[in-house]
């Protein structure tokens, strides 16, 4: 599996890292109408396994929506 990029240290346990397309591991899932070339993966710290995986677009929006709730108060 290659690996693009990839953030780390999220508290929760977690860490997203950037894949082509084709290396999705649960693509029957992915939610993406845009044809993107590449998926963000949110990786267990414990099992080392993609929990989530979001194609660029619905991650950036998913990221707008979290920074919004964390903006309300």
């Amino acid at each position: 599996m290659s690996n693009l990029g990839s953030v780390g240290g999220f508290q929760s346990g977690f860490f997203a890292k950037k894949i082509k397309r084709e290396e999705c591991q649960y693509p029957q899932f992915l939610i993406c109408q845009h044809n993107c070339k590449h998926v963000i993966q949110l990786i267990s710290n414990v099992s080392g396994e993609p929990e989530f995986e979001l194609c660029e677009i619905e991650a950036e929006k998913m990221a707008k929506v979290l920074l919004q709730a964390i903006d309300k108060k």
